[in-house]
């Protein structure tokens, strides 16, 4: 309330999601959730930075959809448009060893809620957020952009090491499963021998991104 619009705004409003013993007055809170949805999050700040960055500025395109990655101790994200802030809240005994945000980006976190968002309306130049050491579960993620937009969140769970699972039913007849997990991106190549040592089959032959994957295979013919 200094008639100013600006980063102590920003430093405030970070305060009132992390600090959840903090004491602030009810005409501050008001005030903070600037799109009155009775809860203040990264969608406040975001709504914040586009009051104080100059209207000229480029904000990228709009976002429908986006994705997190995690489980390897990187968290990673991919998106359909430009981010401006995401809202984490995770459960866990875990510590941020490194934070990959661009300069212009702050990350802000506690022991159940991790912040990012840009001060200066700077795109992510990396699909790594940051690293972190030890138990990290999502249990709520929101993404905004500048527009506004209603951003569709997806968490993926990725493995910690390279996985390939016995295949089941087995024996089959014709049909069976194979699942297997990649920490990474990687070439994947699952190929079929006989017991004389010849292809069967060739499963999957190609680069895929990191994730778990199921496949049947039909030995019919």
């Amino acid at each position: 309330f200094d008639c100013a619009v600006n980063v102590q705004d920003i430093v405030v409003m970070v305060n009132m999601i992390l600090d959840e013993d903090g004491e602030f007055a009810e005409d501050q809170l008001l005030a903070a959730d600037l799109n009155g949805d009775d809860i203040i999050n990264i969608l406040d700040i975001v709504l914040v930075m586009n009051v104080i960055l100059p209207d000229n500025l480029s904000r990228g395109t709009s976002t429908q959809e986006a994705t997190l990655c995690y489980g390897s101790g990187k968290m990673q994200y991919t998106a359909d448009g430009d981010i401006a802030g995401i809202q984490l809240e995770v459960i866990g005994d875990y510590t941020i060893s490194e934070n990959s945000l661009p300069a212009g980006w702050e990350l802000e976190y506690n022991e159940t809620t991790i912040l990012l968002y840009s001060l200066d309306g700077s795109e992510l130049s990396d699909k790594i957020l940051f690293e972190y050491e030890g138990d990290l579960e999502i249990e709520e993620s929101i993404a905004a952009d500048w527009y506004g937009s209603d951003i569709l969140v997806r968490e993926i769970i990725l493995p910690k090491e390279f996985s390939l699972e016995r295949a089941y039913p087995n024996p089959f007849n014709p049909v069976t499963t194979i699942q297997y997990g990649l920490p990474v991106d990687a070439a994947v190549n699952i190929i079929v021998y006989d017991l004389q040592g010849r292809i069967a089959a060739e499963l999957v032959s190609g680069m895929q991104t990191a994730g778990y994957y199921t496949l049947k295979w039909d030995a019919s013919d």
